[in-house]
């Protein structure tokens, strides 16, 4: 069987690899309830830009059981899988205790959801707002990874 066009598959358990130095995302003057705001760059060309704040203070903050470090991420249309992956590393490398990021994006948003997933998060739950339904993708760092898969695992003495 013959394929036109290769399709990418995404392993959702394991982030992305490193990106090039060639991505840079410099921290700009955060508005709109923002607590961050990033511009990202690659050679110096601009890819997209992301805002950054606590789920709590967000307008999904009831639609999960959200944790208090959980931060929303909220990349413009033109920010690149790669843009995402970088802004989302710089806020985990930032608050090490941080649970969970999460991007949320209009439900049924296949290209949406197709650059979250590239970026190294996983869909969870469509969850409805007064404006409209919602797909929410999370990013979790590898120890919370780990920690789900050791269910089992449960000490008895």
């Amino acid at each position: 069987m013959s394929h036109d066009h290769e399709i990418d598959e995404v392993d959702l358990l394991r982030w992305p690899d490193p990106l090039p130095e060639s991505w840079q995302a410099v921290e700009r003057p955060a508005s709109g309830g923002a607590e961050q705001s990033f511009e990202v760059r690659e050679h110096g060309e601009p890819r997209g830009t992301a805002e950054v704040r606590h789920v709590v203070r967000s307008r999904i903050a009831e639609t999960y059981p959200v944790g208090h470090r959980d931060r929303l991420v909220e990349p413009s249309d033109d920010l690149t899988a790669e843009g995402l992956q970088l802004v989302s590393e710089l806020v985990m490398r930032a608050d090490p205790a941080c649970r969970r990021l999460v991007v949320a994006t209009a439900e049924g948003d296949v290209a949406a959801i197709g650059r979250a997933e590239r970026a190294g998060y996983r869909y969870v739950v469509d969850v409805d707002l007064r404006e409209g339904s919602l797909s929410l993708m999370a990013a979790e760092p590898a120890w919370v990874l780990e920690e789900s898969r050791r269910i089992d695992d449960v000490p008895t003495h």
